[in-house]
């Protein structure tokens, strides 16, 4: 039985942080959202959703240092266990987030 996967963003306060990768959302080793700027916290970011769900995961790819607000957080549960809380992010993570309920919604 797969874990329930659940993803969500939140608002907060503005903040500015560097960003040094391009991350990509895979589901079953297929592209399905990125490659897009992020900071070096989205790795804790990939552990928490492959850990929820093996099947998705995250690379990683350097590139140039440049910075970016923040005005979301973003955190994962699976079933009632919360493995990531309130991790500073930017609004177009959201497109992550849809990625991943638009796959669950079609194979689950």
């Amino acid at each position: 039985m797969t874990e329930q996967l659940n993803v969500w963003l939140e608002n907060k306060n503005h903040s500015v942080e560097g960003h040094i990768f391009n991350c990509t959302l895979t589901f079953r080793n297929k592209v399905i959202w990125g490659p897009i700027s992020c900071h070096d916290n989205t790795v804790a970011l990939r552990n928490a959703i492959h850990k929820a769900d093996s099947r998705f995961d995250m690379s990683f790819t350097k590139k140039d240092h440049t910075v970016e607000g923040h005005t979301c957080s973003i955190s994962v549960k699976s079933n009632s266990e919360v493995l990531l809380t309130k991790l500073s992010t930017h609004d177009n993570i959201a497109g992550l987030v849809t990625a991943i309920n638009a796959v669950l919604a079609v194979v689950d």
